[in-house]
């Protein structure tokens, strides 16, 4: 039994061998073929190719109230533009359940990275640390969205909004939140 098991074993290695070695036939096919052409340059051009018809999507940062309500949490998603676009952010708030349905931006102004975004809407929420958390939500987003290094404005219809509970500055600028993770 053992010599059969040996001889098997080395008739599967000559069958291995024999498969890998390259043959004259197909040195001789290849031996006015430059090679050249195994290596292409990798561009995006190159590894893009038949990807044309696809849709163009903007990558965003959307901040959505977590699952205890105790803080915020970074999602990432798209929107179907090449371009970020105030009111795609606010859908997909919407979207996430942050914002009630029928928010719209009445008007958004990014002037040297300090934004002010009004909307006709900022919450129909009254707990204020539910209020709290839908506008640090808006904050966040735009400002990291836009990179509004100069901070948000937030208005609704027209006039600055701002709670007790968000720093703000004079103006009603809001910044950033980098701990929105825990707001408790």
């Amino acid at each position: 039994m053992k010599k059969y098991m040996t001889l098997l074993a080395a008739v599967v290695a000559a069958v291995s061998l024999a498969a890998c070695t390259p043959t004259t036939e197909k040195n001789a096919s290849t031996a006015g073929t430059p090679t050249s052409e195994a290596f292409k340059a990798d561009t995006m051009e190159e590894r893009n190719k038949g990807n044309e018809n696809l849709p163009v999507q903007a990558a965003i940062s959307i901040y959505q109230i977590n699952d205890d309500r105790s803080g915020l949490e970074q999602k990432m998603d798209s929107l179907e533009t090449e371009d970020v676009e105030p009111q795609g952010l606010i859908d997909k708030m919407i979207e996430y359940g942050v914002l009630d349905e029928g928010t719209q931006v009445l008007s958004f102004e990014n002037t040297d990275g300090k934004g002010v975004l009004n909307l006709n809407q900022i919450t129909s929420q009254e707990d204020p640390f539910e209020i709290r958390l839908v506008v640090e939500s808006i904050v966040n987003t735009f400002t990291e969205n836009f990179e509004l290094e100069g901070g948000l404005i937030l208005q609704e219809n027209g006039q600055v909004y701002t709670i007790d509970s968000v720093e703000a500055d004079e103006d009603g600028t809001m910044y950033y939140d980098d701990a929105y993770d825990e707001m408790i």
